[in-house]
C-alpha cells in the first residue's frame, strides 16, 4: 500500500501545482505594451522629428534657377546635384500649379515615394523615374497641401528618404522662398469678406448730418 501511495505522489504534486495557478517555470509574463506617448516619442527620436534628436545636415549649398520658366532651387553637395524643388505654374499645360520635388538617384535604389522627415512634421510624395540626363525620380504635390506647409516650416535640416536611401539636407531660405511663393494665398471666409466690404462702404459713404 505504501508503495502505491509513493507512486501516486508525483502526479498529485503536479495536479496541485496546476490548480495553484502559478506560472510554469519556463513561462514568462508578457511585456507591457508602450503607451501612445512612449511610441510617439520613440518614433520621433528615430525619425528626427519634433521631440527627437535633430538631424545634422550634410555639407553643400543651395542655388536658384529657372526651370522651363518656373522658379527652382537645387541642393548640391560637392559637384553632385542631390535634390530640387520646382514651382510649376501650369500655365503652359493649362493645368493647376504644383510643387515638384526631385531626388537625383537611380530608380533601382529608390522607393515609390519621397518621404520628408522634419521638425515641423512629416510628408510624403509619390514618385516615379524621370527621363533626365542623370538618374532622377520625382513627383508633384498640390501647393495648398499640408505637406507643402510642412516643408516651408521646417527648421535646420530635412531628412529626405526614398526606399533605404536617405540624405539630410539643410532647410535653406532659397528652398523656402520657392515653396512659399508657390503656395496660394489663404482664403478669407465669406462672412469676413462681407464684414470688410461693409466697413469700407460705411467709411466711403456714411456721413453724419446735423440740423
Amino acid at each position: 500500500m505504501r508503495l502505491i501511495l509513493l507512486a501516486l505522489l508525483p502526479a498529485a504534486l503536479a495536479a496541485c501545482g496546476n490548480d495553484g495557478g502559478g506560472a510554469a517555470p519556463e513561462g514568462t509574463m508578457p511585456a507591457p505594451e508602450p503607451t501612445m506617448e512612449e511610441a510617439a516619442d520613440a518614433a520621433a527620436a528615430e525619425s528626427g522629428t519634433t521631440g527627437g534628436t535633430p538631424a545634422e545636415a550634410m555639407q553643400g549649398e543651395w542655388s536658384t534657377a529657372s526651370d522651363r520658366g518656373d522658379p527652382s532651387a537645387t541642393f548640391t553637395s560637392g559637384d553632385e546635384a542631390l535634390f530640387t524643388v520646382i514651382c510649376r505654374s501650369g500655365a503652359a499645360e493649362g493645368e493647376a500649379g504644383s510643387l515638384v520635388v526631385q531626388r537625383m538617384i537611380d530608380a533601382e535604389m529608390a522607393g515609390d515615394t519621397i518621404d520628408f522627415l522634419t521638425s515641423a512634421g512629416n510628408a510624403s510624395v509619390e514618385a516615379v523615374a524621370l527621363d533626365t540626363e542623370t538618374p532622377t525620380i520625382g513627383g508633384s504635390i498640390d501647393p495648398a497641401a499640408n505637406g507643402v506647409a510642412t516643408l516651408a516650416n521646417a527648421n535646420d535640416a530635412i531628412r529626405v528618404r526614398t526606399g533605404d536611401n536617405e540624405i539630410v539636407i539643410p532647410a535653406s531660405d532659397e528652398m523656402k522662398t520657392v515653396i512659399n511663393d508657390c503656395r496660394p494665398e489663404p482664403e478669407v471666409p465669406a462672412e469676413d469678406e462681407e464684414a470688410v466690404e461693409g466697413e469700407e462702404t460705411e467709411e466711403d459713404t456714411g456721413e453724419e448730418t446735423t440740423e
